[in-house]
């Protein structure tokens, strides 16, 4: 690497890995992922961590570092890399990971295991093909985390398959946020004594999102602030630049149309005609949001794949904060924020999530193997109301083809009950308590 010398790859890994020297690590606070990441410690798989940017991938990196030295492991046998480092962006390439590595068993552990850490690997072309080839020779567990969700996916599939573990970070969950602010719900004797708390601290969340570093921020301007350079990094750094895209103005009013109109279905035909942009170029767009993971879609449940394709797709963000800072909104856009939780919770959960229109609304249909396990309907009212409108019932009453025994629950505000219609059982659930308790 003729850009940089061994002695100064050395000086710059020594900056990013001081537990090398200290024997810790500042870890911040944990994670609900990490005991499943720390259970792939020692297994041969590599690690991948995937999610949007700033979501907490490198935090909870150093919170599997923190885990690896309470265990045992040698501070010096773990190395941790970060790959958007601007004195590395000369060259991105695999002789760059050669490189680093060679300096860091050169110079720092020649010998035995060791367990490398490379943060934002999808500035890497070819990465895959280097850490199959030094996996398959010596023994090293690898763990990666990367920003784009269709680099990663086709990396991973073509190098790595069967050879990798991957967990989506996300933002923080309602319950990590409460976390972050020390409030710990353990019961629902904690849940009733500390209502009025949580309620708040969801209204808040709802507002800001769940960024780690968005949270921890004292004042509003400074939320806001934060908010909008990562909105403004995303779309430059890992869309606009990453694929090279001109027309930069239709693809941001396309972002910021989605973002507003988050939970509302839509589809193709419909957005290339309000954007006046070809059919290809606005399939483009979306991909290209989609996988920075800005956004995320749920698309028409179906039996059949092909009608499910065909009935459109609703757009949530996959950050309410970072939706809000940049969206049109309006003060009647509570109840489609609060949806919008909710899909990033079920999603964090489910492989198959839907929702169902067909002239009777369900927000949100789980599907798990071949059977729907749940139908869920959001109805976020003011705390007052008390009668439930026709509307937000009736889709949780008809039977979807044989499945009768799957769970009809209706998201609230504040009212709980079990109602009974047309035969079937309805769980009204504040949204607050199925966030904190729902398995």
């Amino acid at each position: 690497m003729a850009f940089v010398n061994s002695s100064k790859i050395l000086e710059i890994l020594s900056a990013y890995n001081p537990f090398w020297i200290s024997g810790t690590i500042d870890a911040g606070i944990p994670r609900d992922l990490l005991p499943a990441c720390s259970a792939q410690i020692q297994s041969k798989e590599v690690l991948v961590l995937k999610g949007i940017r700033r979501s907490g991938k490198s935090t909870l990196m150093n919170q599997i570092i923190q885990e690896l030295i309470k265990t045992g492991i040698p501070p010096a046998a773990i190395l941790r890399v970060n790959l958007e480092e601007p004195l590395f962006a000369p060259e991105y390439s695999i002789t760059l990971l050669e490189d680093i590595y060679r300096t860091y068993r050169e110079r720092v552990y020649p010998e035995g295991k060791c367990w490398v850490f490379l943060d934002e690997v999808q500035q890497v072309t070819g990465w895959e093909s280097w850490v199959r080839g030094r996996q398959d020779t010596e023994d090293i567990k690898f763990f990666v985390t990367g920003s784009s969700a269709s680099i990663l996916s086709r990396e991973i599939g073509t190098k790595l398959t069967g050879r990798n573990v991957t967990f989506e970070v996300f933002p923080l969950s309602f319950i990590e946020y409460l976390r972050f602010h020390n409030l710990h719900i353990r019961s629902e004797l904690d849940y009733i004594t500390k209502k009025t708390a949580i309620r708040n601290f969801f209204s808040e969340y709802l507002m800001y999102g769940g960024f780690p570093e968005v949270t921890l921020k004292k004042t509003d301007t400074e939320k806001k602030i934060l908010l909008k350079s990562y909105f403004d990094d995303i779309l430059y750094r890992d869309i606009i630049s990453r694929y090279q895209i001109r027309d930069v103005t239709s693809l941001r009013n396309l972002a910021v149309y989605l973002l507003t109109q988050i939970a509302r279905p839509t589809n193709i035909s419909k957005l290339k005609n309000n954007f006046t942009i070809s059919q290809d170029k606005t399939e483009s767009y979306i991909s290209a949001l989609l996988e920075s993971y800005l956004l995320f879609k749920i698309s028409g449940f179906s039996y059949s794949l092909k009608q499910s394709m065909r009935s459109g797709f609703k757009p949530y963000a996959i950050d309410t904060g970072l939706r809000n800072r940049v969206a049109f909104s309006f003060s009647e856009d509570t109840g489609w924020q609060v949806e919008n939780v909710i899909a990033c919770f079920l999603r964090q959960r489910y492989e198959e999530v839907y929702f169902s229109k067909n002239g009777k609304e369900t927000d949100f249909i789980v599907k798990e193997g071949i059977h729907i396990s749940r139908r869920i309907q959001v109805w976020y009212d003011d705390i007052s109301v008390r009668k439930i409108p026709d509307r937000e019932i009736t889709g949780l009453t008809v039977p979807l083809h044989d499945d009768t025994n799957e769970a009809s629950i209706l998201l609230t505000n504040d009212y709980e009950d079990v109602i009974e219609r047309d035969g079937i059982a309805i769980r009204c659930i504040p949204v607050v308590k199925y966030l904190l308790f729902s398995e």
